[in-house]
């Protein structure tokens, strides 16, 4: 049986990840590379050298790919991956790379 990796969701402007029977809201600030892994008004996941949300959705939208800032590049699946991971890291901040590599553990 595959691994759950959850899905994107992209309605509009915004942007969303349901993992686990949960839908969480990303979000971004154009002037800081981080992703945010919201749930309701609270932060869940902060992801670090990550993605502006726009550029997330200009890429998964086109079927392409974004670039991370260990030159690896990101398809929508490998993207939901390294979110589903590090959403059960359980920690409240952590690099997109790390989240990566912790993707490819199972």
């Amino acid at each position: 049986m595959d691994k759950d990796n959850g899905r994107l969701i992209i309605s509009g402007e915004e942007l969303f990840f349901e993992y686990k029977g949960v839908s969480y809201t990303l979000t971004s600030n154009r002037y800081d590379p981080c992703t945010y892994i919201s749930r309701g008004d609270d932060t869940v996941c902060t992801l670090h050298n990550a993605f502006n949300t726009d550029e997330l959705k200009d890429a998964f939208e086109k079927g392409g790919t974004v670039k991370a800032l260990d030159w690896a590049d990101y398809d929508e699946t490998g993207f939901c991956k390294a979110l589903a991971a590090a959403l059960d890291s359980g920690r409240a901040e952590l690099d997109f790379t790390y989240a990566a590599k912790l993707s490819q553990r199972t």
